[in-house]
């Protein structure tokens, strides 16, 4: 029989990714207190549940060639990519598909800030930048401020680009307060 702790911990992460992308998870465990240890579902399946497509991260990743699709970061330590992730526009956990049009390369502080509503899309593939963003540092306004008006890096040639839909769910459900003008 499982312990108390053990249940809590099941029932938070179940909770969690169906309810929320993994780039934000620790931020609200963190505001409610919570420490969970980790879960290998792999090994302990909870029945009904829908795993993610584990091919997702390297389609989206290979497609921007992984390159943050938003500022352009590329790094690597001895040839493997580190700081740079497979975003869904339309959370996995909101029903969004593990398919190339619902995903963008970020790297991890551009993902953070897309998954927290700082960041957003137009239907042109512009960059929005949320009006609710502060920062005053030269670091923010380059990486964060500078980025509003300017075109999202499309993947690869003949691969397909985010689609319309999931960036009107993105807008509408994680992008906060309206978008700042273009970056002077």
């Amino acid at each position: 029989m499982e312990s108390d702790s053990t249940l809590l911990a099941r029932a938070a992460r179940v909770l969690l990714d169906a309810n929320f992308e993994p780039s934000v998870q620790p931020d609200l465990l963190e505001e409610i207190g919570l420490d969970l240890v980790p879960i290998d579902f792999a090994e302990s399946p909870i029945p009904g549940t829908v795993r993610r497509d584990p091919k997702f991260t390297s389609l989206i990743l290979v497609a921007y060639e992984y390159r943050c699709a938003m500022c352009g970061f590329d790094p690597q330590v001895d040839n493997v990519p580190v700081a740079i992730d497979a975003a869904h526009v339309r959370w996995w956990a909101a029903g969004g598909p593990d398919v190339l049009s619902n995903g963008v390369c970020l790297c991890s502080l551009h993902h953070k800030l897309f998954d927290r509503g700082v960041l957003g899309l137009d239907t042109d593939h512009l960059i929005l930048v949320s009006d609710r963003f502060r920062g005053s540092s030269s670091f923010a306004q380059q990486m964060v401020w500078g980025l509003a008006g300017q075109s999202l890096r499309p993947p690869q040639p003949g691969r397909e680009h985010v689609h319309f839909d999931h960036i009107a769910w993105h807008r509408k459900e994680v992008f906060r307060g309206d978008p700042r003008g273009s970056a002077v």
